[in-house]
């Protein structure tokens, strides 16, 4: 068992980078230009009026706000480089500070493939309680955004039902995924303070977090209101571009990496006006055009190399970023799903990103495998392992046991291979039996192995319960929310 379950994957060696350093601050640059001179629309009044007060040139009628240079780079400069991510259980809480890399779930899927029949499904509540579940054992993965969207509860409030199905069921850090409505935001933030013992408690720890995205090209959409919300909390929203490349932003990776980048620093501008020195995450997830289809896909190499270039520029204002990697086209959990996944997460640890969200969804991010999140976990696992890279130093380099085995011999019986035996990797459901081991073991695949331990997790496994009387108060807060959230 590694000694810090919770902050593997140490980044001791070079990055992997898309860019050199000059182009980086090309897109800084560029992005003012078109932030001072094209302007972006905002459609939040409340975005509005702060971008007016601090000085931007604001059109009502048009909602477009340009703002100035010397605005956006002040407010850059006001986001905290590293902050925690606190958990319900504070034994889960991380850091972001640049030298670790962790991992999410994604959100918003309609479908699920069900573990017991292999069909797909429309989601559940039940799914939610049991991703959830499942998250909460696995020891890398570090926090929880809702995989699927619940279809049976009322469509205006499903995301404070995900939340209390998160909170009973995980005691790890939380993200929305689509709170997109102020008042959304307004009762999370409640059901949040209520856990943590009121808004003073949670400003010191922010258990959850807000995926907030923008809309490309150059808009700022009603989610802006709800970003400001998290801010002015003291929970951290995570700011996404998504653009597609090809259709919402230029079919070349600059110019797509030039439009997300300015979409995310005006949004960043709006927050740090609204709560100054207040955390914030830059976060992308870009998807580009197969070109023979006309489809869009979030794992193509072009897409890949947007992604790798926002966390460039993450770094270049030395800010965390969350990534949304993991993506893969295939509808089952597959051959292709595994080399997809593996090769858009592993590119993103290379390029330094704090977090990447992705595991157990298939299709684009829409439809929830539970296999597929164990099989993910136990891929990041491997990743983190050699993300974290290892000493040189005379215990690790031991000398006098060389010397003592010989020429010969082996080092099975040696007191220093015990007392390193814990600290090598340890599968999850890889099989490393021999061919009649495995045939007569009733020639599982990975995935059958993945299934089993989901069910066994769901049968086993039982996260700490909420008190009753905060249970109670969040189920008040909850048909609160269905009457006044608008619809």
């Amino acid at each position: 068992m590694a000694k810090e379950p919770m902050k593997m994957g140490h980044f001791g060696m070079k990055r992997f980078e898309v860019m050199e350093p000059k182009s980086a601050e090309a897109i800084h640059v560029n992005s003012l230009y078109l932030l001072e001179k094209m302007g972006i629309k905002v459609v939040s009044d409340e975005g509005r009026r702060l971008l007016k007060e601090a000085g931007a040139d604001v059109d009502e009628k048009t909602k477009i706000a340009k703002i100035p240079k010397y605005l956006v780079e002040e407010s850059m400069r006001r986001c905290p480089h590293s902050f925690k991510m606190a958990a319900r259980n504070p034994k889960n809480d991380f850091v972001l500070d640049g030298r670790h890399c962790y991992t999410c779930t994604d959100g918003v899927g309609l479908a699920t493939i069900d573990l017991e029949t292999g069909e797909r499904r429309g989601s559940t509540l039940k799914d939610v309680e049991d991703s959830a579940k499942i998250v909460d054992y696995l020891p890398m993965m570090h926090m929880y955004n809702p995989l699927v969207t619940p279809l049976e509860v009322p469509k205006h409030a499903h995301t404070v039902h995900e939340f209390k199905a998160a909170l009973e069921n995980c005691e790890k850090h939380y993200t929305t995924g689509s709170t997109y409505q102020k008042e959304e935001a307004v009762y999370e933030l409640k059901m949040a303070a209520a856990v943590v013992g009121g808004e003073k408690e949670l400003k010191k720890r922010p258990i959850i977090s807000s995926l907030t995205c923008t809309t490309s090209p150059m808009v700022l959409g009603m989610t802006t209101d709800a970003a400001i919300e998290f801010s002015r909390a003291g929970c951290p929203p995570l700011l996404m571009t998504m653009p597609l490349i090809g259709a919402t932003a230029p079919m070349t990776v600059a110019g797509a990496t030039l439009l997300g980048n300015a979409q995310v620093i005006a949004l960043a501008t709006v927050l740090q006006l609204a709560a100054p020195g207040s955390p914030l995450c830059y976060s992308t997830e870009p998807m580009a055009m197969d070109v023979q289809t006309g489809l869009f896909e979030g794992l193509f190499p072009a897409a890949d190399m947007v992604r790798a270039a926002h966390v460039q520029m993450a770094k270049y204002y030395k800010i965390p970023i969350f990534v949304g990697g993991w993506g893969t086209c295939s509808k089952v959990p597959d051959v292709q799903a595994g080399y997809e996944k593996a090769f858009s997460a592993v590119l993103c640890y290379l390029s330094g990103a704090d977090m990447t969200s992705g595991p157990g969804l298939l299709e684009n991010w829409t439809v929830l495998s539970f296999e597929q999140l164990i099989i993910d976990h136990e891929m990041f696992t491997m990743m983190a392992d050699m993300l974290k890279g290892f000493p040189v130093e005379d215990d690790s380099m031991p000398l006098d046991v060389i010397m003592e085995v010989g020429h010969e011999g082996h080092f099975m019986g040696k007191k220093h291979t015990l007392d390193h035996f814990r600290q090598m990797w340890q599968p999850m459901v890889t099989d490393g039996q021999p061919y009649k081991t495995w045939k007569t073991q009733g020639s599982k695949s990975a995935v059958d192995h993945a299934k089993e331990k989901a069910k066994e997790i769901l049968k086993t496994h039982k996260p700490e319960p909420l008190a009753a009387d905060l249970s109670s108060e969040l189920s008040k807060l909850v048909a609160e929310a269905e009457k006044n959230i608008p619809h």
